[in-house]
């Protein structure tokens, strides 16, 4: 197959899903995502009159996206080391009915507290591993990818995965999250934090992202006291005039406050079957992180 004898807006149309979770997935950003799949076909656009030969055209696409991804990772690590406070990923919001971005994101091991802990992994390895687990390639398509050996795409999932084993646990049950989070929306409605001690473990973790736009913790909170205390002042100080409601974030339970239906807020969890507790509460507040919604 010839670059000149495809249709761009038709490849555009069938792949842009595709694109956007691969790039969401490797970036944590649907905003960059959606600048790195557009700049991909515009750069196809521009090579359609090239006789370059395409024997797997979702292949060149992937690869295409990937390189970019790869250009962003690197120079991301240094906007992160000057970001004021905790960076967190952009969350997914889709409604109870929605399709997700793509159906092989139903990973539990692609979940939003995979994204977060997928910030501790090098470029290379965070390719490997999503490149495996959301879209189930083969180490030989990997390799070919990142321009590697098999065995060398091997020896960089094995590093992610031992990096990533620290969530190794499979979440709470759907009706268990959903529980949990119905109590946690009673208590930030009613102000009574306290009624929601039981489901936080003794050294939950509490992170929070404004961007340096919204005021929020700077700095992780960390142990059930001091969280309780920091989501108590939240509930007072933040919640008047806004709507607490359960949504569906990552493929996961969690929380969307809005005001005057506009999303101010969204808190995500990482869930722990063994004690049947929360081990984090990521909150993320910083408005450009809150736009992307596929509904």
């Amino acid at each position: 197959m010839l670059i000149n004898d495809l249709n761009i807006e038709d490849l555009y149309k069938e792949y842009k899903n595709y694109g956007l979770t691969i790039a969401y997935y490797l970036l944590g950003s649907m905003t960059d995502a959606e600048d790195i799949v557009q700049d991909t076909f515009l750069k196809l656009k521009e090579h359609e009159k090239s006789e370059k030969d395409i024997t797997n055209l979702k292949a060149y696409i992937n690869k295409m996206i990937v390189n970019r991804c790869m250009n962003e990772l690197k120079s991301s690590r240094k906007k992160k080391e000057t970001y004021i406070g905790t960076w967190l990923p952009e969350p997914i919001l889709q409604t109870f009915n929605s399709e997700p971005l793509e159906n092989l994101i139903q990973s539990d091991q692609l979940s939003y507290s995979y994204m977060v802990l997928m910030e501790n992994l090098l470029p290379k390895e965070r390719i490997a591993y999503v490149l495996r687990n959301a879209l189930g390639l083969k180490h030989s398509e990997i390799a070919d990818v990142l321009n590697t050996t098999t065995v060398n795409s091997r020896k960089l999932l094995s590093r992610a995965q031992i990096k990533m084993r620290r969530k190794s646990e499979k979440d709470l049950t759907v009706n268990l999250q959903k529980n949990y989070i119905e109590q946690f929306i009673l208590a930030l409605s009613n102000g009574d934090i306290q009624g929601v001690t039981h489901l936080l473990s003794n050294d939950v973790l509490f992170a929070a992202d404004g961007g340096g736009k919204v005021r929020t913790a700077i700095n992780i909170i960390e142990g059930k006291e001091r969280v309780l205390a920091l989501i108590s002042g939240i509930a007072k100080k933040f919640f008047f005039g806004k709507c607490a409601t359960a949504a569906i974030i990552n493929n996961q339970y969690g929380i969307v406050v809005t005001e005057n239906e506009k999303i101010t807020g969204v808190f995500c969890f990482d869930w722990n079957s063994s004690s049947q507790t929360i081990n984090k509460i990521f909150y993320v507040v910083d408005p450009s992180k809150l736009k992307y919604n596929p509904n």
